[in-house]
């Protein structure tokens, strides 16, 4: 893998975890701040691996369902993230609680 494309990976997160952050300080509704609380291991895992590289500029204006986010998330391994199966699985979660569709 390039340099190129692994700096690209870690920016994305990074930018994922910012976006997070700045909406998790937003509106939001009781159940989603439960859901989407600091003690999510999908916020956990993307401040460790993805706020390195990324600013959340990238990615605030981005709304996706959990299987678009996971695509996303699996779309960064191919480009050189190192992550588990179950790490994308709890980020996907986490990412879809904070930046899902708006209803």
């Amino acid at each position: 893998m390039s340099l190129l494309f692994r700096a690209s990976a870690c920016l994305l997160c990074l930018s994922l975890v910012a976006t997070a952050r700045i909406e998790g300080a937003g509106a939001a509704t009781p159940q989603q701040a439960a859901v989407a609380g600091n003690d999510s291991p999908g916020r956990a895992i993307l401040q460790r691996k993805c706020a390195q590289c990324h600013q959340a500029g990238m990615w605030t204006s981005l709304r996706q369902d959990r299987r678009a986010w996971e695509s996303t998330l699996y779309r960064m391994v191919g480009r050189g993230a190192l992550w588990t199966p179950e790490e994308i699985s709890a980020m996907a979660d986490y990412l879809a609680q904070i930046r899902g569709p708006v209803k």
